[in-house]
């Protein structure tokens, strides 16, 4: 991959792959440091990408295996609102910055699958083949965060 490719790569994939990050780590710090390393590993990527969609699914996958590792390896905290101040561009309505605060509440189990399907707009296929689980399990965990998300909204705290 020539440096423009990269640069080009970075920008189109950069909040993507932060997002994803963050919905798994909670933590911008350690968000930043899985996106950085996820673009380390494109930069030395020995293969070529048959097309973008190629490229956007192998960025995903190398996000989730690295934040679940740097999750392996240090205990979370929840996420508090001040660190939601990096989704901003994205949330710039109340109600999408509620939804995403409550997403981020969620149990990272949930919270990961939710953040992939609706998010990363990822069939229930892909979930289970990414996350090594039963197509059944993601399902059912859809189905939990989406019972959870809809308590928190209507209630106002997560069960």
């Amino acid at each position: 991959m020539d440096k423009q490719a990269y640069t080009e790569a970075v920008r189109r994939n950069s909040q993507r792959v932060f997002l994803l990050a963050l919905s798994f780590t909670r933590q911008r710090q350690d968000a930043e440091d899985v996106m950085q390393t996820v673009f380390l590993k494109l930069w030395k990527h020995p293969v070529a990408f048959s097309d973008e969609t190629h490229m956007d699914k192998w960025l995903t996958r190398v996000t989730v295996n690295e934040s679940r590792s740097l999750l392996r390896a240090r205990a979370r905290d929840p996420i508090s609102y001040d660190e939601l101040e990096a989704l901003g561009a994205v949330a710039e309505q109340p109600e999408e910055r509620e939804l995403i605060a409550a997403v981020m509440q969620l149990p990272e189990s949930l919270r990961a699958v939710i953040h992939l399907h609706y998010y990363e707009d990822l069939p229930v296929k892909e979930i289970a083949d990414l996350l090594k689980i039963s197509q059944a399990a993601v399902k059912m965990r859809l189905l939990r965060g989406r019972n959870l998300l809809k308590s928190a909204l209507t209630e106002g705290e997560l069960k």
